[in-house]
């Protein structure tokens, strides 16, 4: 699905919500055929009986257990009752009064639209259930959060991830920004929770696009929207223009977070936060402040660096935070290209991709992701290693094995 498809779709969907009465299961079926390619290109009529099929019945899957629970609604692991295919349902909660239904096809659009790349979690199937009435999310099912992994190397190793896994983990991550941004989407809410490791360890994706939007379509005023945590300093303040390098800068948190163990911008309150971003990243003069933030912003900005007892400094303490012995300078190049103030200086997915670190040999999986598979080639490397070592040894000459002719 290209840009403009993907625009034109989820303007049809706000347009149906906007109708204010609730969406019809007709008019669902339409929104699903328009998702799918081939349905959507169908014109005869026995074709066009396929569209009430492009929505298929909950009860094709068996529940195996819950996955996780979030601010939009639960995601449960299934299994397809016919090819036994393992998948991920999404089921939505409502709240403030929002269509439900409105808020599950936009989403079907970014995970359609995103299907098919390694990095980026793809679409099933929306599903309905024939009880209830209530429409659900079927997606490709990956495996346990990054956070999650994350706890649980702290737990088993007492550190987080060596700089080499974070190097593997955040090819992936950028090469799937790369291409999501291709098709105009920015998703405003990157974070570990929204990325996906598989069960080997050997792949990460990205996923929830509760959030993102589509900037193929109407252009700003873009809401404010993200986690506060891992928010670019332009949407922290409330600047409307933003575009895809606020996800850049949510990788760099990213990626700060994998290095350290610790959420590198986690403090209580919008102004704390800036704050901080200014302690660790460094001050930015008065011509940036006004690139990222609206001029009413720059001037409270400003007044309140007036009143610390302390300016901050104008470098920042990012490299104190990460000293070579944890991330050598190329890493560091892209650590501090991700996590700059001002967006047009900032790094796109792109951009990173070339830089040393990245364009490096890939490195295999460490302890903390896919440790099983991991220790597995291990040992087989070891074994073959042992074996033909054993098989030169037999092939050596006579006088070489230590022993005297006859």
């Amino acid at each position: 699905m290209d840009a403009t498809r993907l625009a034109a779709i989820c303007a049809k969907v706000e347009e149906y919500a906007a109708g204010g009465s609730p969406m019809s299961g007709r008019r669902v079926a339409a929104i699903c055929a328009m998702i799918d390619d081939r349905a959507a290109a169908a014109k005869t009529r026995r074709n066009k009986r396929r569209r009430k099929l492009c929505v298929d019945s909950i009860r094709s899957y068996k529940q195996i257990g819950e996955i996780g629970i979030g601010s939009s609604g639960a995601v449960v692991e299934a299994r397809h009752r016919k090819t036994g295919q393992t998948v991920a349902i999404k089921t939505f909660r409502r709240r403030d009064g929002k269509s439900v239904v409105s808020e599950l096809l936009r989403e079907a659009c970014f995970l359609a639209a995103c299907g098919g790349h390694p990095n980026l979690i793809g679409l099933h199937a929306v599903a309905r259930d024939p009880r209830t009435k209530k429409y659900s999310l079927v997606m490709e099912y990956a495996g346990p959060s990054l956070r999650r992994a994350l706890k649980e190397r702290l737990r088993s190793h007492g550190g987080p991830f060596p700089e080499a896994e974070v190097r593997r983990i955040m090819r992936q991550l950028l090469t799937g920004a790369e291409a999501m941004h291709a098709h105009r989407i920015v998703h405003r809410d990157i974070k570990p929770a929204n990325v996906l490791v598989s069960k080997d360890g050997g792949a990460v994706k990205i996923c929830d696009y509760g959030l993102a939007m589509s900037t193929a379509g109407a252009g700003p005023p873009y809401a404010r929207a993200g986690t506060a945590w891992y928010m670019a300093p332009e949407v922290l303040t409330r600047r409307t223009d933003y575009d895809e390098r606020v996800d850049l800068w949510s990788l760099g948190c990213v990626m700060a977070e994998l290095l350290s163990g610790e959420v590198l911008f986690r403090v209580d309150g919008g102004t704390r936060q800036l704050d901080r971003m200014f302690d660790v990243v460094g001050t930015p003069d008065e011509q940036t402040l006004q690139t990222f933030a609206p001029p009413f912003t720059v001037g409270k900005v400003l007044r309140r660096f007036a009143r610390l007892p302390r300016w901050p400094s104008d470098r920042g303490r990012l490299r104190e935070l990460f000293p070579s012995e944890t991330l050598s300078q190329d890493g560091f190049d892209v650590l501090k290209g991700l996590l700059t103030f001002n967006p047009k200086e900032r790094l796109t997915a792109d951009a990173a991709l070339r830089l040393p670190w990245l364009i490096a040999a890939d490195d295999a999986p460490a302890s903390g992701i896919g440790a099983t598979a991991s220790s597995f080639v291990r040992v087989l490397t070891s074994v073959l290693a042992f074996l033909r070592m054993s098989l030169e040894l037999i092939r050596l000459p006579r006088h070489c094995s230590g022993h005297k002719a006859p």
